[in-house]
């Protein structure tokens, strides 16, 4: 049953516009720590030798605990009802926003008792960062599962035909959210307060030196902003659904199985050592490296894959039916949106890189994720745009023939990126390239969603909603891995062949400027590869058909 203008009187529009606020404020939670690790690593007193990795945590947890809850959200919802999936899900994130805005307080101290419970004499400053880490995975856990909740009440409150386009608004905000994380964070950290009001929400505030009775934000801000946003969503999204149809559907929640993909997805990603948070790579050894025990934990993530399948095939009430994928436009549509997903990363990785490698003044860290985050917004922005058009064409032209366009104007874009990206090419340029890539990425996610949800069953929504969001997810994973590993031997072969000795005996700043230009000569490879991918990905898009009808063979 769709919500119709018969049973509410509210436009769908403006229950999808509330729904979206905290889709898109979690997105942002996910990479806004860049904006003030620097701060806290000093604000803790943190070993500068294990400082670096232990705060990574702070990013990576989230990442992990965002990617874990897409996988059993959906399913949740299917069970027992999106409206009171959504609700649960947004005051968890609020919990864990106001966990982490006063971790240093109460949750320290809780922290603190249970490992002294434990026999530890825990230094303070690692309890500090631990209860952040923990309020972090919290926040996670609750915005995670609110993108595909949201995505599955499209499906109740539209039919199939007019799905495409509210579906692909909510995939682009939430990819638009995390990359736009870092630039939000650092953009509110500059906002002058007195300094009073900035005790009150921070600790160790110091006062400007131009004016002692202000103060720039503390980090705790960030969190704190949250409550209050997420509380007035909160009020609007209960009184926009309370005519919304709850569709349940009967049966038990797959625990075994929904342990085996999820430990599947914890290890794939802990094994490629990926992060997706790049707005501040200044080189691609900053990006990605494969760890020590990458191919054992890969094997291992393979077989707990295998066994899940396995589980799946077995059990009565799976946490995915299987059968889904034999339909046409679900399968299609999955692996299509694996490489929307591959290429979309390529752009992430390339922008920041090459604005660092061009910067003349090192020490101006600002001025470069200025230029980070107005550079890669070029990217994002216009991408976000094009999921409404991107609908609007699905539902004349058709699945196949809207995704295959979106392909190929991104394949025009990858291609000058090979062609013309030099150490000189100016911002202007790479504005409307990465502008030409986003449209393209853009118009693929209303038709990929489109034909990935319709093809499923009215009580697997959910599921099929979550799928969308981790198979994008896994193809950005798999990307940035696979990509850097490449850039890093790539960049290495290079330099040997430029320097004429062993590239590791090389000083890099002495020979800067050529390290520089071998960089943006590989950035320039990664153009090609994009091209390659989008024409490959052409092969599953032809096999989507319709135009928003419902598909179940």
């Amino acid at each position: 049953m769709q919500l119709t203008p018969s049973s509410s009187k509210l436009n769908p529009w403006l229950v999808i516009a509330f729904i979206v606020i905290p889709v898109f404020i979690g997105s942002l939670d996910l990479t806004i720590v860049s904006a003030f690790l620097p701060e806290l690593i000093v604000e803790l007193q943190l070993p500068l030798q294990t400082s670096l990795d232990d705060t990574s945590w702070i990013l990576s947890g989230y990442l992990l605990a965002y990617t874990v809850s897409l996988t059993f959200s959906g399913r949740l919802s299917d069970l027992i009802g999106r409206r009171a999936v959504y609700i649960a899900c947004l005051l968890i994130f609020i919990v864990g926003s106001l966990w982490v805005a006063v971790a240093q307080g109460l949750p320290s101290q809780w922290v603190y008792r249970l490992l002294r419970m434990a026999g530890e004499r825990p230094d303070p400053a690692v309890v500090d960062l631990i209860s952040i880490i923990i309020g972090r995975v919290i926040q996670a856990l609750g915005a995670g599962a609110l993108v595909p909740v949201s995505m599955a009440l499209v499906s109740d409150m539209f039919p199939p035909e007019q799905r495409a386009q509210p579906l692909g608004l909510i995939g682009a905000l939430d990819t638009l959210g995390w990359v736009l994380g870092h630039l939000y964070g650092g953009l509110l950290l500059q906002v002058r307060v007195p300094f009073s009001f900035a005790q009150m929400i921070g600790q160790r505030v110091v006062p400007l030196a131009d004016a002692p009775h202000l103060a720039t934000l503390p980090w705790q801000a960030l969190f704190w902003v949250n409550i209050p946003l997420s509380l007035i969503a909160l009020g609007m999204v209960v009184w926009g659904l309370r005519h919304v149809p709850q569709i349940r559907r009967e049966g038990r929640f797959d625990w075994l199985g929904t342990t085996l993909l999820v430990g599947a997805l914890i290890v794939l990603n802990i094994s490629l050592g990926a992060n997706i948070e790049v707005g501040g790579a200044s080189s691609f050894d900053e990006m990605s490296s494969l760890p020590p025990y990458a191919i054992p934990g890969l094997g291992l993530a393979v077989a707990l894959f295998v066994a899940f399948v396995l589980v799946e095939q077995r059990v009565k009430d799976p946490l995915i039916n299987l059968a889904m994928f034999r339909r046409r436009n679900f399968l299609s549509g999955a692996i299509a949106n694996l490489f929307i997903g591959f290429v979309l990363m390529i752009g992430l990785i390339a922008v920041p890189i090459l604005v660092n490698v061009r910067q003349e003044d090192v020490s101006d860290l600002r001025g470069a994720a200025l230029s980070v985050g107005l550079l890669l917004s070029t990217l994002t922005v216009p991408m976000a745009i094009a999921a409404i058009p991107g609908g609007w064409l699905s539902m004349r032209w058709g699945y196949r023939l809207t995704t295959a366009i979106g392909l190929l104007i991104s394949m025009v874009g990858f291609v000058l990126v090979w062609q013309t990206w030099t150490l000189t090419i100016s911002d202007f340029h790479i504005s409307w390239q990465m502008a030409i890539v986003g449209i393209g990425i853009g118009l693929t996610f209303s038709p990929i969603s489109a034909s990935v949800i319709n093809s499923a069953d009215s009580q697997d929504r959910g599921v099929a909603s979550a799928l969308v969001l981790v198979l994008r997810l896994v193809g950005m994973t798999v990307s940035v891995s696979a990509l850097t590993t490449y850039s890093l031997r790539e960049v290495n072969r290079l330099a040997e062949i430029a320097l004429g000795t062993n590239s590791a005996l090389a000083d890099p700043f002495l020979y800067a400027n050529t390290y520089a230009t071998i960089v943006v000569e590989v950035l320039g490879t990664l153009g090609l590869f994009g091209a390659l991918v989008c024409v490959v990905a052409l092969v599953p898009t032809y096999f989507m058909q319709g135009k928003g009808e419902a598909q179940h063979g």
